[in-house]
């Protein structure tokens, strides 16, 4: 009988052990009605290998052809955001010594700018040649890398200006049951090497720190709890504890 009293508890103990607790799948859980003011968005600088999109707009399409790719006019401009070929296919790569070549306003450096710089220099550039010419630069490589407990791992691209840590969770479908929120790593490119960051998505100062932001080429690891693995065996673990009770009263049966 103690042995079935042992069994029994040891059963009490893996289905408690493979629950989750409410507050391990919060986010911010210590936060109230406030008014915060998260950091200042983060200026990206152009390095070699980003992909730009740049267009030269005018009143007349038949110029504004001429300072554009070649078919980047009609339904293909409006199809190419989110087209991993069409991206590249028809946008603009940052050579390895930092320059562009753009139709007719010739070669450009533009490494070490932020977006708005790169803009305003291809707007002073068309400025030279055109009256009404406006210039649209968009980053099309600005990709982050999420994986580990999430429900769609991958690589992941932005079309807007700026990301949220939250927005690119959401990209990869939140997170799991399993997700450990107060340690994700947070790995990001610098002149000087891969900087690491540790992120607790329960605590407010999250809102405040640089990690609130991602910028292009940030890698996103979320690491599973502890638990993990027992609970993910805890179904077996419960099918042994009923083999083992089993065999215990067929021989407790057997000995009477």
């Amino acid at each position: 009988m103690n042995k079935r009293y042992l069994i029994l508890i040891l059963a009490i103990v893996v289905l408690l052990s493979s629950c989750n607790k409410r507050t391990q799948l919060l986010y911010i859980n210590n936060i109230s009605n406030e008014n915060l003011k998260t950091p200042n968005i983060p200026q990206y600088t152009l390095k070699p290998g980003d992909v730009l999109y740049i267009q030269i707009i005018t009143q007349d399409p038949t110029v504004s052809s001429l300072f554009n790719n070649r078919g980047m006019g009609g339904s293909m401009q409006s199809t190419m955001f989110g087209n991993e070929s069409g991206n590249y296919l028809y946008g603009y790569s940052v050579s390895d010594s930092g320059y562009i070549q753009l139709p007719v306003l010739g070669k450009l450096k533009i490494a070490e700018m932020t977006i708005n710089q790169c803009r305003e220099a291809i707007q002073q550039k068309t400025e030279k040649y055109l009256t009404d010419g406006i210039a649209v630069v968009k980053l099309l490589s600005y990709k982050v890398t999420i994986l580990g407990e999430v429900k769609r791992p991958g690589v992941f691209t932005n079309l807007k200006d700026n990301l949220t840590i939250f927005e690119g969770l959401g990209f990869a479908g939140d997170l799991t049951d399993y997700a450990q929120r107060t340690n994700v790593l947070l790995l990001r490119q610098t002149p000087e090497g891969v900087k690491t960051i540790r992120v607790n998505l329960q605590d407010k100062n999250l809102l405040f720190s640089e990690a609130y932001y991602l910028i292009p080429n940030d890698i996103l690891v979320v690491e599973p709890r502890k638990g993990k693995l027992f609970s993910m065996n805890s179904p077996n673990i419960a099918i042994y504890l009923s083999i083992v009770s089993t065999t215990l009263l067929l021989i407790n049966y057997l000995m009477k």
